[in-house]
This record gives C-alpha cells, sequence and structure tokens, in this order.
C-alpha cells in the first residue's frame, strides 16, 4: 500500500468512547487530558483509557491553556506573565507524558505569544525564543516535534503562517516546526503556496468546517478551500497527520449530539477528500 497522509480527530470535546472507528489516529489534549497539573494516578487513568482504544495519538494540541482560565491556570509564551519557572515544569511533565502516550508532534498554539502594550517587543521576542527553546530541549530529548500554529491574531508575535515561519527559522532548533491550521489561513486570505516554501517545516494539518465549538456545521463554503489546500499537500509530498477540530455535524440535530454518527460522516467526507488527491 502507497504511504499516505493519516486522518485524525482532535478529541477536546468529543468522549473517545463514542467516536466511530475507522480514524487513524486521535489528536489527544495536552491541557485537558495530558494536564501537567493532574497526579500521576489521574494522568495513568487519562493514559490507560486512550490505550485500551487501540488508537495511536500521534498528535497533541493546546498544549498551554493560555488565557482560558482552565483549572485556574494561565501560561504565556512571552510577555510580563512569562514564567519561565512554570514553563519548565509545564514542559518535564507533559513532554514526559506525551512521549508515555505516543505523541510524535505537539501543537503550540500562537495565542500564546503575545507583547501587550507597554511592554518591550524585544523582551516579548527573547521570551518567546526562550519558550521554544524549553520546548525544543524536552522535545529532542523525548523524540517529539513542536507544530507552532499561527493564529491570525494582529496582536500575537506572529499572526500568519509566513511569519510563524520565520520565526521557526530565527529559533533555529530541529524540534521547531509548523502547523498548517485551515481556520486561520481563511481568516487571513493567506495563500496555501506559502507552505510550498520550505515544505519540510510542515509537521501537521488542522481542518475544520465553518462555524465554532461543538458545532462545525458549514461544511461547503469551504469545498474549494479544501481541494487546494490538499493540492498542496499532495504537491509538496506530504505523509504525515491531518486533524479534524470536531466532528462536522451535518444532519441529524439531535441532542444530545450523536457522536458515534457524526464522526461516522466526518470520516467518511475526509477519506474521499484524501482518496481524490492521494489515491
Amino acid at each position: 500500500m502507497t504511504e499516505t497522509i493519516k486522518l485524525g480527530l482532535v478529541t477536546d470535546v468529543v468522549p473517545i468512547e463514542e467516536i466511530a472507528d475507522g480514524w487513524d489516529f486521535y489528536e489527544i489534549p495536552n491541557s485537558v487530558h495530558i494536564l501537567p497539573l493532574h497526579s500521576e494516578s489521574t494522568w495513568a487513568a487519562n493514559r490507560d483509557r486512550y490505550r485500551s482504544r487501540g488508537v495511536p495519538t500521534p498528535v497533541a494540541s493546546h498544549y498551554v491553556s493560555g488565557t482560558d482560565p482552565l483549572h485556574g491556570f494561565g501560561s504565556f509564551a512571552s510577555g510580563p506573565s512569562y514564567d519561565r519557572e512554570q514553563q519548565l515544569f509545564w514542559a518535564a511533565r507533559s513532554f514526559r507524558r506525551m512521549h508515555e502516550i505516543g505523541v510524535k508532534v505537539a501543537g503550540v498554539w500562537g495565542g500564546f505569544f503575545r507583547c501587550p502594550d507597554g511592554y518591550p517587543r524585544t523582551k516579548a521576542w527573547d521570551d518567546a525564543v526562550s519558550f521554544c527553546n524549553i520546548l525544543a530541549d524536552e522535545g529532542e530529548r523525548w523524540g517529539i516535534d513542536i507544530a507552532l500554529e499561527p493564529n491570525a491574531d494582529p496582536d500575537t508575535l506572529f499572526p500568519s503562517y509566513q511569519e510563524g515561519l520565520a520565526f521557526a527559522k530565527t529559533v533555529n532548533r530541529r524540534a521547531i516546526r509548523m502547523m498548517v491550521d485551515l481556520n486561520y489561513f481563511i481568516k487571513l486570505g493567506e495563500p496555501f503556496d506559502i507552505v510550498r516554501a520550505d515544505p519540510d517545516y510542515c509537521v501537521h494539518v488542522q481542518m475544520a468546517g465553518e462555524g465554532n465549538g461543538h458545532s462545525q456545521t458549514n461544511i461547503e463554503p469551504r469545498t474549494a478551500a479544501y481541494h487546494e489546500l490538499f493540492t498542496v499537500l499532495k504537491d509538496i509530498g506530504y505523509r504525515s497527520t491531518v486533524s479534524v477540530a470536531a466532528p462536522w455535524l451535518s444532519s441529524t440535530g439531535e441532542d444530545p449530539i450523536n457522536y458515534h454518527y457524526e464522526t461516522q460522516v466526518t470520516l467518511k467526507y475526509m477519506q474521499d477528500l484524501r482518496d481524490t488527491h492521494f489515491g
């Protein structure tokens, strides 16, 4: 069988026991199911819950909780709230636990990289490089790449993929790579062709339908974008992972959500898209 891309589902809002069979992998949320603030016994229960499914977990997302007060914890990669000691603790536990569950790529959201008004921008850049070196030290120790995820926010240090790529090259660590997130490319109107500039830097792709949270229902307006992106992936010889940020709830309108059915519908759509471009 010809090697091709792997299709996965992000499990931040979907109970893994309700996911339809057939996905190549799960993308496990670090700050939810690998949370370093959890005890070792809580982590072991989460780890074994995933292992019992028999589905690989090569990708982790939501590396830190940022401005979201998840479990009362906020974390930043730059700015006055950047705390290197805090990040050293978070990284040591996160990467060891990610390694235990088989993670090979950890996504880090661009929203953590900020320079608030009154804070020197050069200092924010130094903070961000320091943060990425912490990630790279642990990533290279455990064999995990870090995929920076620019999030189209003009108040961040690198809103676009192009700017994120330039930043990653400035950090100049083997483990610091990039993620393509369809949402943010569309929000900025950034051309997918920028991925061709250095294909080796792209180690993960994340996709979504229109909408937010649990219901990303509107697929059709993005059909052209899906095909354009997959054309670029095929052209650059991409053979890594593509995940879906949430099931595309397109049919039943059930409450509560029938996750098994909806993840089955989403999987079939993605398999057809992959077959169209990769055979």
